[in-house]
């Protein structure tokens, strides 16, 4: 069985792989581990996602490309449409001109290399919607990943149109009889809700988190090596960690956590947020109007490297994630890997996830919130209680189930 995975979303900088881009590499490695040669890659998404994949892989030998190479006249609209950097009325129309024309060249390019498509047998996008090319060389033997719906479940001020119009364009060129996986029953749910598909070809896989990067870490100086490398506080503190979109909902918890501590008078007790880059912060700060005090308590840490995630879990109080919705909440099931004990919000996914091992609450519910953040703080008993429930759900989930369900939909198609 030979298999084209379309990785568009991942890119070339491992700094910026999170969220669906660390998802499908990690599905992506460990299909090239189950499948070998037999699997090649490629990257339909975009002009840019192309020349981007294409560098990826120069850089992994072991991995084969089935990209089609990308025509000179597509290479110099795309590096033009980067270069675009000020407000000059030139400069306003090729922002307006520039992205329609990569657009256009990439929906009427071939972007997979015939020859590698025509020995294929699957072919499975990882995000973006299937090509024509696909659906010609291989009718009903193309799959697509929907992770979730959020931009369009949501209210506009969540989301900015553009990345509603995506989410939207992608789910209306699923076909009826299209094969689908979706990251969670809710998101299966969400998409069987607005297309008509055949839910015999819907299915839900879920995701996991990477046993080498999340366990628990008992070793107090790794900890505290951790802790000064991102100066965190020295106190105990609830952790919580996203890109701090504004579905993330942390004003509810900025709210929730002030109150918390006003309560206890307790000036050792922290939060810390993980995530978001520099821009992403300062807007976070100025929208909540977080003074100088403020920040003495709640600590914005930026991108955290994979390899220290463990440590700042183990050594966390609880993680909170009050997200409005989600398609899997990975975060969370990486904390509770980790053994920390989880308040998660009741939507979407969340419950699919977080079973009985957690708290879970309304996202607008601040009382509720408040309450289980003071049981976390005042009971070492029930900390270590729900770290072993934790623990426990989380095994339910696992990276090798995840890739036998996926080669398993792989056969069903083929049979």
């Amino acid at each position: 069985m030979k298999v084209i995975f379309d990785i568009s979303s991942v890119g070339d900088n491992p700094k910026t792989r999170t969220g669906v881009a660390r998802t499908a590499w990690t599905l992506a490695d460990l299909l090239h581990r189950k499948l070998g040669d037999n699997l090649s890659f490629s990257a339909t998404g975009s002009i840019e996602a192309s020349l981007q994949t294409e560098r990826l892989l120069n850089s992994y030998q072991n991995l084969r490309s089935a990209i089609n190479p990308v025509s000179p006249i597509a290479r110099n609209i795309n590096q033009l449409n980067k270069q675009v950097n000020n407000n000059s009325l030139i400069e306003k129309t090729k922002q307006l001109t520039l992205p329609n024309i990569s657009r256009l060249l990439n929906i009427t390019r071939q972007p997979i290399a015939p020859k590698i498509l025509a020995e294929a047998d699957i072919f499975h996008s990882s995000y973006p919607r299937i090509p024509k090319q696909v659906r010609k060389a291989l009718p009903d033997r193309h799959i697509q990943t929907v992770y979730d719906l959020t931009p369009l479940i949501l209210d506009e001020k969540y989301f900015l149109p553009g990345q509603r119009g995506i989410n939207q364009r992608m789910i209306d060129t699923i076909q009826p009889d299209d094969w689908v996986t979706t990251i969670s029953d809710a998101t299966r749910n969400d998409l069987l809700n607005r297309r008509k598909l055949n839910p015999d070809r819907v299915i839900t896989i879920y995701l996991a988190a990477a046993p080498e990067l999340f366990y628990p870490v008992t070793d107090k100086l790794t900890i505290q090596t951790v802790k000064h490398k991102y100066q965190l506080p020295e106190g105990d503190y609830f952790l919580t960690l996203h890109s701090l979109t504004p579905h993330k909902n942390m004003g509810h918890l900025i709210d929730c956590f002030k109150q918390v501590i006003a309560q206890e008078k307790n000036k050792d007790l922290h939060l810390v947020v993980c995530g978001g880059n520099q821009d992403a912060v300062v807007s976070m700060i100025d929208a909540n109007q977080l003074t100088d005090v403020d920040l003495e308590f709640i600590h914005f840490t930026g991108f955290i490297d994979d390899s220290d995630l463990a440590a700042i879990y183990s050594d966390a109080l609880g993680f909170i994630f009050p997200s409005l919705y989600e398609g899997f909440g990975l975060p969370v099931l990486e904390a509770m890997q980790c053994g920390c004990p989880v308040i998660s919000s009741n939507t979407s996914s969340l419950p699919e996830v977080v079973g009985e091992a957690g708290f879970l609450v309304s996202p607008t519910d601040k009382d509720a919130l408040c309450e289980y953040m003071l049981k976390l703080y005042r009971s070492h008993d029930l900390r270590t209680n729900y770290s072993q429930l934790s623990i426990a759900r989380s095994a339910v989930f696992t990276w090798q189930k995840t890739v036998d369900e996926t080669v398993e939909i792989y056969q069903r198609m083929m049979s």
